[in-house]
């Protein structure tokens, strides 16, 4: 069963790396997604060297509108959301 994390995250560098490593320490998931929503600091770059894979959009849209982006980006038969900090 191929399961999937979705991260939102705008300016979240000082927690995403940890965030991505705890969920990634848990083995559940099989990919795990960083929205980057409209960020302005390194919380993309941090993401892609924690090993997530990486949306980044160029401005905010809202957390509702990342999360159906991020959502439409996976085949996951099982997607879990989590808060980036």
């Amino acid at each position: 069963m191929n399961i999937a994390a979705i991260i939102p995250a705008l300016n979240e560098e000082k927690t995403i790396a940890n965030v991505i490593r705890a969920i990634d320490s848990a083995n559940l998931v099989n990919e795990i997604i960083v929205i980057s929503d409209g960020s302005r600091d390194k919380t993309a770059l941090l993401a892609k060297q924690a090993g997530a894979r990486v949306i980044e959009l160029p401005e905010t849209i809202g957390k509702g509108g990342a999360m159906a982006i991020a959502v439409d980006s996976t085949k996951a038969e099982i997607i879990m959301f989590f808060d980036a900090d």
